[in-house]
C-alpha cells in the first residue's frame, strides 16, 4: 500500500471494515472477501499479536464442553478440526492424547452437577474424586461419535506403561485413556495465510483488500473511517500509508480482549457525546491464561510424540505438548482479570501452579523453575454477565462458544465477536457474513466451507515440493551445507509456497546485497525479505515474533536481531539511525512478554 497523506478509497459495492487481525478477524475478512466484499482489515499492532498468539495452539473438539452439555459446540469444534487439518495439513496436524486416569470411577456425578448448572459441586467433586476412567470413557465415545469422519481413530483405553504411551506415574495413574485433536504449533502462520488466500481472491477478481496494521483508527460523526499510521512506524516503509479512509457499509469489531474497549473508542470518535457503552459492565469477560515452555530430556522422552491431557491439583485441565524439538508447552491457567489485556503477564504464581502439575503427572522428571525457557500469557475473551447473564461460575464454566453481537445504537451497522476459539475460525466467519449480509440485503455468494489455503500441502506431495525448493534456494544464493535444513524449514513453515520464498528473493533488487542466511539462526534472508513484502511485516516484532517464529528458537541471538534490522533498513521499514533502538526496544519487548534470553555471544 502506498504512502499518501490522505487516500481515499472509491468502492463500488459493500465495503466492510473489520476490526482486529487476529484469527477471527482474518477469517472474517477472507469470508468476506468470497462473498464479494471489498475490506479493510485495520488493527493497531500486528497480525496475530494478541489473544492468537497466546492461545494453547490446539485445534480441538474440546472434549471438557460435553461435561457442560454444550454437544453442539462439540460438535461444530470437531468438524471444525476435520476441515483445518485438510485445509491446511502443514501448519494443523493430528495430534494423539493421553488422560492420566487415577480410578475407575468418578466424575459422573460431577459431569451431572456441570450440566444442571451446579458448578461448585460439581467443583468440589472434580477435586476431592477426579475423573474415572469409565466417565472419561463415555466422553470419549461421544466425542469419537461426534467427530463422523472415519479417518480419525477412536480412542482406546489402556493400562498405564503400556508400550508407546507417556511415560506418567503408574501407580498414582494406572489407567491411560488415548483419543486424537490436532495441534496448530504457529497460529500466527495460519492467520496470516488466510489473509493470503483473501489478497490472492481479491486480485484474481478485481475487489479490494488491504491489511492495515500498526495503525490508529477513528470514525468521523459522518461516517468515515480513518486509519493514521503511527509515528514510530512512518519510517518510509512502502506497506504503510499514512493515512487512509473509507465509508464503510459494515464495521465488525474483531478485536477479541479488546472487544469493550473498541466499542467504547468508536463510540467516541463518532460522537461528541458520551454513547453510553460502559467498559466495566461491558460484553467481555476477561480470564487470563499463562502458558510455559520447558525444556528436559527426561520430560521429552516421557512426553514421546504425544500430548498429555491431565487435570491439575485444583481439577482445572492442563495440557503438555510436545513443542519445537526438545521443548514441552504446558498451559494453562484461568484467572479472572480486568483493565488493559495487554498488561497482563505471567506470574511467579502461575508458574509455580504449571510446575507443581506437570511434577505430579511425571514426578520423575523433577522439574524446577530453571527448566523454564520462556513463558506468555494472554486474555481470553469470554462472553460476560451481560451477554451470558450468569454473574457467578468459575472462569472455565464460561462457555467457549462465539456470539455475534450488534451494537443497535451505532449509527453504521456494527458487530462485535464474543467469545470463539482458535479452532472455530471458519465457522465463525461463515455464520457472521451469513447473518450481516441477511440483515443487510447482501447475497451470499460463496458456499464452500473445504477451500484449502495458499500452503495446503499434503505429504503425498512433499518430496516434490521439497526438491523444487532445494533447486530454487540454491539458486537465490543459499550456500549448498545449508540448503538441506534451510528448505525442510521452509516447506514446515510455509507448505507449498517455500519456492515462492526463494523465488520472490531473487526478484527483489533492494535485497541483493544482503547475506544469504539471518546472522548464525541458520535460516535464511529470503524468508525475511519474503514477509516484509509479501505478508505485511514492518517491524522486528513482526519478524520474530509473527513471521519467522524465531520467538520459540532456542539460541535467538543478538546477531539475529541486528540482522533482521538491517534487512528492515534495506527494505525501507525502518530508518538507519533507528536499527539500535529497534533492536534494544525488541530485546527488552521479549524479556517482558516471554521471559526470553537472547544469546550475546
Amino acid at each position: 500500500m502506498e504512502r499518501s497523506s490522505q487516500k481515499e478509497i472509491q468502492v463500488s459495492g459493500p465495503t466492510v471494515v473489520v476490526l482486529g487481525a487476529g484469527i477471527n478477524g482474518a477469517a472474517l475478512a477472507r469470508q468476506f472477501v468470497l462473498n464479494k466484499a471489498d475490506v479493510i482489515l485495520a488493527d493497531t499492532r500486528d497480525v496475530a499479536a494478541g489473544t492468537t498468539a497466546w492461545s494453547t495452539r490446539l485445534i480441538h473438539g474440546g472434549l471438557r464442553y460435553l461435561e457442560y452439555g454444550e454437544f453442539d459446540l462439540v460438535r461444530e469444534s470437531l468438524a471444525e478440526r476435520n476441515k483445518l487439518v485438510k485445509m491446511a495439513p502443514h501448519l494443523v496436524k493430528p495430534l494423539r492424547f493421553a488422560v492420566p486416569l487415577r480410578r475407575r470411577l468418578g466424575g459422573m456425578l460431577a459431569a451431572a452437577a456441570r450440566i444442571v448448572g451446579c458448578e461448585a459441586l460439581a467443583q468440589w467433586l472434580t477435586t476431592s474424586r477426579g475423573r474415572g476412567s469409565w466417565a472419561v470413557g463415555i466422553g470419549l465415545t461421544l466425542y469419537d461419535m461426534f467427530s463422523r469422519d472415519a479417518s480419525w481413530p477412536v480412542h482406546a483405553m489402556k493400562r498405564a506403561g503400556s508400550p508407546g504411551l507417556p511415560q506418567v506415574d503408574a501407580q498414582q495413574f494406572p489407567w491411560i485413556a488415548t483419543y486424537f485433536d490436532a495441534q496448530c504449533i504457529f497460529p500466527e502462520r495460519l492467520t496470516v495465510e488466510l489473509l493470503v488466500d483473501a489478497e490472492a481472491h481479491a486480485a484474481r477478481h478485481g475487489q479490494r483488500f488491504h491489511v492495515v496494521t500498526h495503525h490508529d483508527w477513528s470514525l468521523d460523526s459522518d461516517g468515515q473511517f480513518v486509519c493514521t499510521s503511527k509515528p514510530a512506524k512512518r519510517s518510509g516503509c512502502q506497506k504503510s500509508a499514512e493515512s487512509l479512509s473509507v465509508h464503510p457499509d459494515v464495521i465488525i469489531n474483531a478485536t477479541g480482549a479488546w472487544v469493550d474497549q473498541t466499542l467504547s473508542g468508536l463510540c467516541r470518535s463518532a460522537s461528541s457525546v458520551d454513547c453510553g457503552h460502559d467498559v466495566a459492565e461491558g460484553l467481555i469477560r476477561g480470564t487470563k491464561g499463562s502458558h510455559i515452555i520447558l525444556e528436559d530430556v527426561s520430560l521429552r522422552d516421557a512426553l514421546g510424540e504425544d500430548g498429555i491431557y491431565a487435570e491439575a491439583p485444583d481439577g482445572r485441565p492442563i495440557f503438555l505438548l510436545p513443542f519445537a524439538e526438545e521443548q514441552v508447552l504446558v498451559g494453562t491457567t484461568d484467572i479472572p482479570v480486568q483493565g488493559d489485556p495487554g498488561l497482563a503477564r505471567t506470574d511467579q504464581s502461575e508458574v509455580d501452579y504449571l510446575i507443581k502439575a506437570v511434577s505430579r503427572i511425571v514426578p520423575q522428571c523433577q522439574l524446577s523453575g530453571k527448566n523454564i525457557v520462556q513463558h506468555y500469557c494472554g486474555v481470553r475473551p469470554l462472553p460476560g454477565p451481560r451477554v451470558t447473564g450468569r454473574a457467578a461460575g468459575t472462569p472455565g464454566s464460561v462457555t467457549r462458544r462465539h456470539l455475534l453481537l450488534r451494537d443497535e445504537g451505532a449509527t453504521i451497522p456494527t458487530w462485535s465477536i464474543v467469545g470463539g476459539k482458535l479452532t472455530t475460525c471458519r465457522s465463525l466467519a461463515e455464520e457472521s457474513v451469513r447473518k450481516v449480509f441477511a440483515e443487510l440485503g447482501f447475497p451470499i455468494i460463496d458456499k464452500n466451507s473445504q477451500r484449502v489455503l495458499p500452503g495446503c500441502l499434503y505429504e503425498e506431495d512433499r518430496e516434490a515440493c521439497d526438491s523444487r525448493t532445494k533447486n530454487v534456494a540454491a539458486r537465490s544464493g543459499i550456500p549448498e551445507e545449508s540448503i538441506e535444513a534451510v528448505s525442510q524449514w521452509a516447506v514446515g513453515l510455509y507448505g507449498r509456497r517455500a519456492p515462492h520464498v526463494f523465488e520472490n528473493m531473487m526478484q527483489c533488487s533492494q535485497a541483493a546485497m544482503l547475506p544469504p542466511l539471518i546472522g548464525d539462526s541458520g535460516l535464511p534472508t529470503a524468508a525475511a525479505v519474503f514477509a516484509i513484502e509479501q505478508e505485511w511485516a514492518l517491524s522486528l516484532g513482526d519478524l520474530i515474533e509473527r513471521r519467522l517464529m524465531l520467538i520459540f528458537h532456542p539460541q535467538l541471538s543478538l546477531a539475529t536481531l541486528h540482522d533482521l534490522a538491517e534487512i528492515l533498513v534495506v527494505m525501507g521499514c525502518l530508518q538507519p539511525a533507528d536499527r539500535e533502538s529497534a533492536v534494544l526496544s525488541e530485546v527488552k519487548c521479549l524479556q517482558d512478554l516471554y521471559g526470553k534470553k537472547i544469546v550475546t555471544q
